[in-house]
């Protein structure tokens, strides 16, 4: 492994190569090589001293567009400032809201200054009244100083960034990430017991740079290998998948991650016309991780795009969380995914999980059982982290840090088992739905109940109503295709969870489109849907027991 190097330092090292970023936005390729980057990021760290920050301030970054971002991000690291990545937003339909959300982080994360577009200043400059740290909101167009070196560069054990969870109606949680925490994980993830990363590597991706696996696996993983990496808009991925395919075809692409969503998606929307003249071929590795995996996806996918040169070898099934920077676990390269099929008794079915492989060198796994004794192989229990990749804490809130990380190892809130030494992951020990004593993850209701007829992918959300001393009550809110009449979807949706699982669902809310939100990884924000059927939002269009 190469020695430990801090942000600033890698990206010296990169300008020092013959690569760098390939920005794709409005159908134009823009190339940055590291050095030009490297340049500007410096003009950035001598704009933000010269508007009065200081080492240790937070500043929240609220950038959509990546150029502008990673510039601000290496900027604020070189300057000394503590770069915090919040996520802009989607659309402007309902900015005030949004703006709403972001001041609990601003406030929680008691930030210093925003850097945010020009457009969105004014919005921000609102928002100062119900932050009453905040100090300064800058516009990234203004941040244009000539390049100057600061008085001393960070250290491996400053704080190289903080990143919020997104989408979440809940108190939002800061992960604190060292420079030694980041440039840890970053260079298992490219050494030989990871991705391999070499000569002849590009990176194509289309992730947001404010989620882990777009800013650290894709954003600074290609800059710590100084290998190119071609950045496409989010945007443009959900409009047509078959723009990332071809953006991978056309620059050659060797690495590419994305969410389990991102592969069914281009299952569903790309047609067959659109396979002539694409080359796969080189596409060596086919990260998936972010949500359940679900294997038969993975099979339908490497079926398709067979005929473009796609191998079922390239995918890489993976495990990771933001705090532990971005990956956990890997599988060995170069070989067919594996199944594990999972008996639960208690909801008494079998269910196809694929292993997410073992850890990264130097890190350690754990399968814990409720009182942290660790538990056989193949049981299923809390999966726990150790390792120089585990987050420093989350950002003023000591109490939840404490209750996160005992004896060094991160609890991470998600079950799984080994086999093998290999991770296979349920779902979150928080989301669980109990009814009558038996356990049941939302992931799992949601899937089945996501490919039948009238229902609109990606857009179902489980969750179980709590009441003390009481079962759980199941609530499944699903928004329709249009194709099925809503009183005939109920009845489908009930159907396929008492037919699969034996379980009943007390209580459906068929909802317009739009209603269901994904967070910027792609996954469904399901408490904030929950929130809002609680707060009686959907109740007009509630479908309940008897």
């Amino acid at each position: 492994m190469p020695d430990l190097r801090t942000l600033p330092e890698a990206l010296a090292e990169a300008a020092g190569a013959d690569a760098g970023y390939v920005f794709v936005s409005n159908g134009s390729e823009v190339v940055r090589p590291y050095a030009e980057v490297e340049r500007d990021a410096y003009g950035v760290a001598r704009a933000l001293a010269d508007a009065g920050l200081r080492r240790g301030d937070l500043v929240a970054l609220v950038l959509g567009e990546a150029d502008a971002f990673l510039s601000t991000l290496f900027g604020a690291s070189i300057a000394g400032v503590i770069p915090a990545s919040v996520y802009p937003p989607a659309s402007t339909t309902d900015l005030q809201r949004y703006i709403d959300l972001t001041s609990t982080t601003l406030r929680v994360s008691r930030a210093r200054a925003v850097v945010t577009t020009r457009a969105m200043t004014p919005h921000f400059e609102a928002a100062r009244t119900s932050c009453p740290d905040l100090a300064m909101v800058l516009a990234r167009e203004d941040l244009d100083a000539a390049p100057a070196a600061p008085d001393c560069l960070p250290t491996l054990d400053d704080i190289a960034l903080v990143q919020f969870t997104s989408g979440s109606t809940a108190a939002p949680k800061g992960v604190v990430l060292t420079h030694r925490n980041l440039s840890a994980n970053i260079d298992a993830i490219n050494g030989p017991a990871g991705l391999a990363t070499g000569d002849g590597d590009v990176a194509v991706s289309w992730l947001p740079l404010n989620h882990d696996m777009g800013l650290v696996g894709m954003g600074l993983g290609p800059l710590y290998s100084a290998r190119p990496a071609v950045l496409l808009p989010p945007s443009m991925f959900v409009k047509r998948p078959v723009e990332w395919l071809r953006a991978i075809a056309r620059h050659r692409g060797t690495i590419s991650f994305a969410p389990h969503f991102a592969y069914d998606l281009c299952l569903r929307r790309i047609k067959d016309r659109d396979l002539d003249g694409l080359d796969l071929s080189r596409w060596r590795v086919a990260g998936c991780g972010a949500e359940p995996i679900h294997p038969s996806t993975l099979e339908a996918f490497a079926a398709k795009f067979a005929a473009a040169g796609f191998r079922a070898t390239s995918f890489l099934p993976s495990y990771g969380l933001a705090e532990h920077v971005l990956a956990a676990t890997f599988p060995p390269r170069d070989r067919p995914f594996v199944v594990g099929l999972h008996r639960s008794t208690e909801a008494d079915t079998t269910l196809a999980l694929v292993s997410c492989g073992l850890p990264l060198p130097g890190h350690q796994i754990r399968i814990v059982d409720e009182h942290d004794n660790a538990v056989p192989e193949h049981l299923v229990g809390e999966i726990v982290l150790a390792g120089p990749s585990v987050m420093t804490g989350y950002y003023n809130q000591d109490a939840l840090t404490a209750e996160t990380i005992r004896d060094g190892w991160l609890h991470t809130g998600d079950l799984g088992y080994l086999s093998g030494g290999e991770l296979f992951v349920c779902g979150r020990a928080k989301d669980i739905i109990i009814v009558n004593g038996r356990k049941h993850h939302p992931q799992d209701l949601e899937w089945v109940v996501d490919d039948l007829p009238g229902v609109r992918r990606g857009r179902v959300v489980a969750f179980g109503e709590v009441e003390h001393g009481r079962p759980d009550r199941v609530v499944i809110v699903v928004e329709p295709s249009g194709t099925i009449a809503p009183d005939a979807l109920i009845d489908a949706v009930r159907r396929r969870i008492s037919d699969v699982f034996g379980l009943y669902v007390d209580e459906i809310a068929v909802v317009p489109s739009g209603t269901v939100g994904r967070t910027t990884s792609g996954k469904v924000q399901r408490a904030a849907t929950k929130a809002r059927f609680r707060r009686g939002e959907f109740a007009s269009r509630v479908a309940s027991e008897g």
